[in-house]
């Protein structure tokens, strides 16, 4: 683990002047931008990274432990006045591609086609209704996939959208549809960090478990370490069983990946959920499951920001996402994680001054 102390020196060997973004002159007078750590704690290393990107060109920043639920974070996100923001007000959110979109299509039940409609319904007789005009009633239509998001995609068996069978151009236009309109998507990262399955080395040697779709030749009962999301979702234990043929019985649940690392490195459990970013797979040699199927969702990091942001912040949070690859993110995650961290701030400074190429 490398230590605030080794860094030091790294630190001061900054990159050149000509390397460095511009500041906004402007920049200290639009107010404090205020950037929510999100649905996951351990985006709160990716939260302060976009903060420092922010403060090198100007701006005031405060990174803000908002409620652990993408509904409050996303109402969080409401309009306001430049200069007059409300204290539970977020200018600035991260999250993962493919969870918002869940979220936003209702797990997926909803196609982006039908909630864009009906939004676009609502509209038209807000205005119409001020102008004291009624409109006819809108025709009810039963959901369809929403075929224009992918050609390759087929409806779920639980809802419109089946959002597997979508790469990241098509989940970043389905989720353009159906945000709230005063909400934008900035530039995606390039980082996939989506859930991944894995074992010790001992498992696999034993039971023969390289991929998920071993699962069901293992004889021995496997004792599984999950999220409470992974439990309830289509795409979790539920795609296991009606994918893979194979049941999860009684998974040990606990949302705090360490503990869970803990867990399958003393074997209390044989399986574990971790994020295929997670430092701690590649630390403790562990095995991550071959997923020939890709039941697991897409999971890019995707910037979502107020429409009102200034276009400095705007490129300075592109700025970021364009060299965010899959090791910026996992060494950021290394650098605050484990048993000898350092603070986020500085890890943030770091990793901006020097990324892994």
């Amino acid at each position: 683990m490398i230590s605030a102390l080794a860094l030091a020196p790294l630190l001061a060997a900054c990159s050149s002047e000509d390397d460095k973004p511009k500041v906004d002159p402007s920049a200290s007078s639009y107010g404090t931008l205020r950037v929510g750590i999100g649905a996951l704690r351990e985006m709160r290393a990716v939260a302060y990274l976009y903060a420092q990107a922010l403060r090198n060109v100007g701006y005031n920043v405060e990174v803000v432990t908002n409620e652990d639920s993408r509904s409050k974070f996303l109402d969080a996100l409401k309009q306001t006045e430049a200069n007059t923001p409300e204290p539970d007000t977020l200018d600035l959110v991260i999250d993962y591609s493919g969870d918002l979109l869940l979220h936003l299509t209702n797990d997926g039940k909803l196609s982006p086609a039908q909630i864009q409609a009906e939004r676009q319904a609502a509209s038209a007789s807000a205005s119409a209704a001020s102008a004291g005009v009624t409109l006819p009633p809108t025709p009810t239509n039963t959901p369809s996939h929403d075929a224009s998001a992918s050609e390759g995609a087929t409806a779920s068996p639980s809802g419109a959208i089946n959002a597997r069978a979508l790469n990241i151009t098509d989940t970043v236009a389905a989720i353009n549809r159906v945000l709230p309109e005063h909400l934008e998507l900035l530039d995606v990262a390039n980082a996939q960090n989506r859930d991944v399955l894995v074992t010790t080395r001992q498992n696999e040697v034993q039971h023969k478990l390289r991929s998920l779709a071993n699962l069901a030749d293992v004889k021995a009962t496997l004792s599984f370490a999950l999220t409470s999301g992974y439990t309830s979702s289509n795409y979790g234990v539920a795609s296991l069983k009606t994918v893979y043929k194979y049941t999860v019985e009684n998974p040990i649940l606990n949302e705090n990946s360490a503990e869970r690392v803990s867990m399958l490195s003393k074997d209390t459990a044989q399986v574990v959920l971790l994020h295929s970013a997670d430092p701690a797979i590649e630390d403790n040699r562990f095995t991550t499951l071959e997923d020939p199927q890709t039941t697991q969702l897409n999971q890019q990091l995707i910037p979502i920001a107020r429409r009102n942001l200034p276009d400095s912040a705007r490129e300075a949070i592109n700025r970021v996402s364009s060299t965010l690859d899959t090791g910026n993110l996992s060494f950021l995650l290394r650098l605050t994680s484990g048993t000898n961290p350092i603070a986020d701030d500085e890890a943030a400074k770091f990793l901006l001054e020097h990324p892994r190429k």
